[in-house]
């Protein structure tokens, strides 16, 4: 796997570390460039990138002429505001509102004087209630609408109207007598009979003489303004309307007209205002528009002012800096600059351009001696555009390294060197839409963080430094959100889970399921059902009721879940002591209903088949040992007698030396036999732990010195090495003496037997920890000579012997009686096979010893 080194885990996280670098390069130079994209755009154009021949100078310009050209011809239309003589004049509201002139004559018929809508506009606008102007149902004092029998209409105020009716000019005849005339006035009075209402009823007005003056009377449910003066020639709008056969019937259009030009004035007059923002000690920008056909200079300079002068002001004006001066004659527009042509083509598509015959120069001071718009920007231009270039070079180097950094990764994600095999971290065993979920929702908050915190404290370029550094930890994060949640897809697309481990799959497959288990499930899904419709239910009725039938479902719920989550307790709880081993344990089934109490008697059900079937276990246990001991007592007393005739024949002195081989055979045979008798009766009173125990404190260091000892001259036969390593202070334990010799004899037995000629055999005896929770523990470790195919519990099963052919001495035995007997005297009994590595490891525990002061032991002991 030597040419997979593209694949190692360094790489990968180099390439990671390099996505992360090139991501920082690529929010650096986005900064950089957004913080003055007129100087980057100055940089790929191949200018300068000064601010003065820029396309954001000319642009500014050109906004601000055309703000300059509105308001001079605002202030041309509406004239000197300060002019008692001006504010008097006509102002026709349906020529200003359809021509935008002010003609002086009333020529519609509905007129004010200019002072008078500029006090009206001031009211509503200045003061910001205007929004008093609504529909009829809002009027103070309402306006009753009435028809006349040969046509048009007269229109009243309610309180009008009732004086009329009090002082006897007025009188009803009601078309229907449900309705009486208080009542009719009432609702008058309220402003809320329309004429299209449903319980608007017919009815007539009679004058003093019983003449019919109207037909039907209605509220206005129109559009309406609060009036504050008069129209000309008449006391208000009512009044106009009344007199006036053009608008009569027309009173909303005449409302409507008057709001249009109010609102049209407001905006002239803002804009009039605006122009005062161009002073000599608020803006760089110097203006100078000349109307030749009235001889009069407009400028924001007073020095400029004298139209005389106005060819050496235009000369001047051109040498404070960049200029653009323009003049309209027949119709077409020229100009002159001293800015680069491309940045002044945006002039001849302009909608603001001086009337025929006048001109406008605009022109800003390059020294920058007021901190305006102009000046910050130059001020960016400089700071930035020195190392604008660096910038974008720097933004495209991470692109493209950032891109191939993300090929690379995609390509290797879920690679690993040393196979071809395809590995998944955990977050690709996640749901597909909860992980992406939770990434988009980190993505999308850390985006809306990142933005709020730009627009709150992002402000000029002196901080530039402090906004980067929080910029890049912010694009760091979300860096590293997409490199998550992009190399998990990549690698869920290769491992093919990305439709296979998602909810929708998942929701697709429970359907069928739920479907075919609607019997033992419909009673949750209904309960379910109905609980979320009660819910819903208490939500939107918003009643006692709704209320009601919510709190009991949820008290229902409760007490279901809550007996639900009791009841799987209690059959867990039993069947785990039940799996421990009390199995005559029965589940309580008081307050278990359905399903869980079926369960609760099936689990009771098992454990009382646990019990009879763990009882005929034992029986049969019990039965083997007894027949291993009984056969195993009879075989002695035969066993005993060959043995004893083998030795009186032995006495005979026969000389012949076949026979004398048999005997010897015999002998060597009915031995062995005799030993493996006796470890079967052992073994069985072992099991069944029919034996008796005479406890006693031993130093086991001295029993193992002893053991070794014994088994030298075997282990130097079989050319065993024996490497001893004991602890200096004694290691005392309590146990019965002659059962821990067995347990030595069986272990340094199985060394002997076993172990592979020329080798060495290690004796470890340590004492772990200290005081009361101390352990003495030995081990005995060698290399078999025969192959252990079989494992370590199997190895220890009584009959099981690692030379599988049998051909050495040995009853299988050892083991198991020595691991019995350990358990029984408290100890542990571990046995560890690794290849042909052998080790048994016992362990007791330790006995605390103190040294008196001649230097002997004192022995605590523990009964």
């Amino acid at each position: 796997m030597e040419g997979k080194w593209y694949r190692h885990n360094f790489v990968k996280g180099f390439l990671i570390f390099l996505a992360e670098i090139m991501a920082i390069l690529m929010i650096i130079s986005m900064i950089w460039i957004l913080s003055c994209p007129g100087a980057a755009e100055g940089v790929l154009e191949g200018s300068s990138g000064k601010y003065e021949e820029s396309h954001e100078l000319t642009t500014s310009m050109y906004w601000d002429a055309s703000d300059i050209i509105y308001g001079i011809r605002i202030k041309q239309l509406l004239g000197d505001l300060t002019d008692k003589k001006n504010l008097k004049r006509v102002v026709d509201i349906e020529t200003f509102d359809n021509k935008g002139k002010i003609s002086g004559k009333n020529e519609s018929g509905l007129a004010y004087t200019l002072g008078d809508l500029l006090t009206w506009r001031d009211k509503y606008f200045d003061q910001n209630t205007l929004e008093s102007g609504d529909m009829g149902s809002n009027q103070k004092d309402p306006v009753i609408v009435c028809k006349k029998p040969e046509g048009g209409f007269d229109y009243y105020r309610y309180s009008e109207f009732e004086k009329k009716i009090d002082d006897g000019e007025f009188r009803f005849v009601m078309e229907s007598e449900d309705t009486s005339p208080n009542e009719y006035l009432r609702q008058l009075k309220d402003g809320s009979l329309y004429k299209d209402s449903y319980d608007f009823t017919q009815q007539a007005v009679l004058d003093a003489e019983k003449r019919v003056l109207y037909t039907q009377c209605w509220n206005y449910d129109g559009f309406w303004l609060e009036e504050c003066v008069s129209p000309v020639n008449a006391s208000d709008l009512l009044d106009l309307v009344n007199k006036n056969k053009t608008w009569n019937g027309n009173l909303q259009g005449a409302y409507d007209e008057v709001f249009s030009c109010l609102s049209v004035l407001n905006d002239y007059y803002i804009n009039q205002e605006n122009l005062s923002m161009y002073n000599d000690k608020n803006s760089n920008l110097v203006y100078l528009y000349v109307d030749d056909d009235g001889h009069q200079v407009y400028t924001n300079r007073e020095e400029y002012s004298a139209y005389g002068k106005r060819e050496a002001s235009i000369n001047k004006i051109k040498g404070i800096g960049k200029y653009i001066y323009e003049t309209t004659t027949h119709g077409k527009l020229s100009y002159d600059s001293n800015i680069a042509g491309k940045n002044v083509d945006l002039w001849d598509h302009g909608d603001n351009i001086p009337e025929d015959g006048d001109s406008l120069l605009v022109a800003v001071d390059t020294t920058y001696p007021v901190r305006d718009s102009y000046y910050v920007a130059a001020q960016s231009y400089d700071y930035f555009g020195k190392s604008m270039k660096k910038m974008i070079v720097l933004g495209v180097l991470g692109v493209i390294f950032f891109l191939t950094s993300l090929i690379w990764l995609t390509v290797v994600s879920g690679r690993r060197v040393e196979d071809e095999e395809l590995h998944l971290v955990a977050f690709d065993r996640w749901k597909t839409e909860i992980a992406a979920g939770i990434m988009f929702a980190m993505g999308i908050f850390g985006v809306v963080t990142g933005v709020w915190w730009v627009d709150y404290n992002y402000q000029e370029s002196y901080q530039i430094y402090r906004f980067l550094v929080i910029a890049v930890l912010i694009g760091v994060v979300l860096c590293g959100l997409f490199l998550i949640g992009y190399l998990s897809l990549v690698r869920r697309i290769k491992a093919g889970t990305v439709w296979s481990n998602s909810l929708c799959r998942w929701l697709l497959e429970m359907i069928p399921k739920a479907l075919m288990h609607i019997p033992t499930i419909w009673k949750s899904v209904l309960g379910l059902g109905l609980f979320v419709l009660a819910q819903a239910f208490m939500w939107t009725s918003r009643n006692g009721l709704g209320v009601m039938i919510g709190g009991l479902a949820t008290i229902v719920a409760f007490v279901y879940v809550v007996g639900m989550a009791i009841g799987r307790k209690r059959i867990a709880d039993g069947i785990e002591r039940i799996a421990g081993g009390e199995v005559d344990y029965k589940i309580p089934l008081t307050g278990l209903r359905g399903r869980q109490l079926l369960i609760a008697q099936k689990v009771n059900s098992i454990g009382e088949g646990l019990d009879a079937a763990l009882e005929d276990s034992m029986k049969n246990e019990r039965m083997k040992t007894d027949l291993i001991t009984n056969v195993s007592h009879d075989i002695k007393t035969p066993l005993t007698s060959i043995i004893d005739y083998i030795d009186l024949l032995k006495r005979e002195n026969i000389e012949d030396e076949k026979i004398q081989g048999y005997l010897a055979v015999l002998e060597e045979k009915s031995q062995r036999l005799k030993i493996l008798t006796e470890d079967v009766v052992e073994a069985s009173k072992v099991s069944s732990g029919n034996i008796s125990l005479e406890y006693a404190n031993l130093d086991l260091v001295e029993m193992v010195r002893q053991t070794s000892g014994e088994f030298a001259e075997k282990f130097e036969k079989r050319n065993l090495q024996e490497v001893l390593t004991l602890p200096e202070e004694p290691a005392i334990i309590r146990v019965d003496g002659r059962r821990m010799w067995r347990i030595l004899e069986n272990i340094y037995n199985n060394a002997a037997k076993y172990a592979m000629e020329g080798t060495r055999v290690y004796a470890d005896l340590k004492i772990i920890g200290n005081g009361g929770g101390s352990f003495v523990e030995f081990s005995l470790k060698n290399i078999s000579e025969q192959p252990l195919n079989i494992s370590a519990d199997e190895l220890m099963e009584r009959f099981v012997r690692g030379d599988v052919s049998r051909t050495t001495e040995g009853s299988g035995l050892g083991l198991s009686i020595a691991r019995n007997l350990a358990e029984l005297m408290g100890g542990k009994f571990d046995l560890y096979l690794d290849g042909d590595l052998f080790r048994v490891t016992i362990k007791f525990p330790a006995v605390i010893v103190t040294p008196l002061p001649d230097k002997r032991l004192l022995i605590a002991s523990e009964e």
